[in-house]
């Protein structure tokens, strides 16, 4: 028998001044009103707006006409900026990676749940993601709470999770990747192979702010239990991610030009769908916060 879940108050107002925090579903996302993200944050609103982040996992901020400075600066009150090693990133500000799908470059050919930059010793800690031009139709984002996932399994399976470790590994998911025939990537250099060594991480992991437990697995890096047998390993695997996108704990956004989301990089899962036709362009702004080695 499952585990009883809880749930975020669903009712629930939360304001300061004219800042509105106005919960999305029972399980994941917020959106909140009253912000402009064009001027910097008083303490007052940062406080809001960093509760609604810790609460409900996935915040959405609408109709903010800023510049890839004001992005950064609002990231930068959660924390030091991240850079990625090989994404996309604008040259004077590598704190910023370029999400630009056309027809010149094509989405990914397999949409995939995944946590961002899981692959490294220390993940960040949240994204904020800005978009630019959207699609006319499609190009929606889902994002999944891992934690509303772990809440709902029932104590045996618990149990049995605890202490369990994973393999990370950001060069088997980039070779699958051009396996499956994605001709905008090249073979990875020794020098970049050597800069992102295969990771073990807890697959049940403790947030850091809220000490909640999280199902710590994704299927684009994660590759294996350790010290579990291929077939178990995969088949357990499967079952947890089947569970952590069950429809409740899924909340899908359908994107307009200039939305800002942000989300919990330890909590949730996100899969941008690759379904709108080309050659409509999807262009997002993305930055990322430092975080911590997971425990």
């Amino acid at each position: 028998m499952a585990a009883q879940t809880a749930k975020r108050p669903a009712a629930v107002l939360h304001s300061e001044g004219k800042v509105r925090v106005k919960p999305i579903n029972g399980f994941i996302g917020a959106e909140i009103e009253g912000i402009d993200l064009r001027h910097p944050l008083s303490d007052a609103q940062f406080a809001v707006v960093h509760d609604a982040f810790v609460n409900y996992e996935v915040i959405v901020l609408r109709n903010q006409d800023i510049t890839v400075d004001q992005q950064m600066a609002f990231g930068a009150r959660f924390g030091e900026l991240s850079i990625h090693p090989f994404s996309p990133n604008l040259p004077d500000k590598p704190e910023v990676i370029i999400l630009d799908y056309s027809a010149d470059n094509p989405p990914a050919l397999t949409d995939i749940w995944h946590v961002d930059e899981t692959f490294r010793a220390t993940p960040p800690l949240a994204t904020i993601l800005r978009a630019k031009v959207v699609p006319e139709t499609g190009g929606d984002t889902m994002f999944a709470s891992a934690r509303a996932a772990y809440d709902a399994l029932d104590d045996a399976l618990k149990k049995r999770l605890d202490g369990l470790k994973v393999v990370y590994s950001y060069i088997r998911a980039y070779e699958a990747k051009m396996n499956e025939g994605s001709s905008s990537r090249k073979p990875l250099t020794e020098k970049q192979r050597a800069e992102v060594p295969d990771v073990v991480q807890p697959l049940i992991r403790t947030h850091p702010y809220t000490g909640r437990k999280i199902i710590y697995a994704n299927p684009a890096h994660t590759f294996e239990i350790v010290g579990m047998p291929e077939k178990e390993s995969q088949a357990l695997l499967n079952e947890l991610y089947a569970h952590i996108t069950k429809p409740e704990f899924v909340y899908r956004h359908q994107w307009t030009a200039e939305d800002v989301l942000m989300w919990d990089n330890c909590v949730v899962q996100h899969n941008a769908v690759g379904d709108y036709a080309l050659p409509q362009r999807r262009l997002m702004h993305t930055t990322r916060i430092k975080g911590t080695v997971p425990f």
